[in-house]
């Protein structure tokens, strides 16, 4: 897990080389922006969903964790919350929901280790082994757009 401004990707290349298409696509989205929805960028080894909702205070503290894919959240505009702890921390607790491997997740309920916190330009980075708890409020509900590129492992 790692937590930065899109504008560092060049410090990633070697080990994660699809940042390239991830910073084509960010950039080609800023001159002629996607609705939202689902885009490939490589099959399905390297895909985008962009998203738009509106954060809300009193969203329940919801981990996700998967095992083929690592997500990298990006904020196109807006503030978001996201919480975070190493999956074994939340893995005994409530489960939300068992595993999908036609969705890659599975849900838990959980106490955050800690908070990131992206605004526009940054995003965070999360592994199998990283559970997060996306879309929650930061410091007041408003709107955020997002893209979460799914990177097969």
């Amino acid at each position: 897990m790692f937590f930065d401004k899109i504008d560092n990707y060049k410090e990633y290349l070697d080990e994660y080389p699809s940042f390239e298409k991830i910073y084509e696509f960010i950039q080609q989205d800023g001159k002629d922006a996607k609705p939202d929805g689902s885009y490939e960028l490589d099959g399905r080894n390297l895909f985008v969903n962009i998203t738009s909702y509106r954060t809300d205070k009193n969203k329940p503290l919801l981990f996700e964790a998967h095992k083929k894919y690592a997500d990298l959240h990006y904020i196109v505009s807006g503030i978001e919350k996201i919480g975070w702890s190493p999956l074994e921390d939340v893995e005994g607790g409530i489960v939300k929901e068992e595993y999908s491997s036609g969705g890659d997740a599975a849900f838990y309920e959980g106490k955050s280790k800690f908070d990131f916190v992206l605004t526009k330009g940054s995003f965070l980075y999360v592994e199998p082994d990283d559970a997060h708890a996306p879309c929650l409020c930061a410091e007041k509900e408003m709107n955020v757009r997002k893209m979460i590129f799914k990177i097969r492992l």
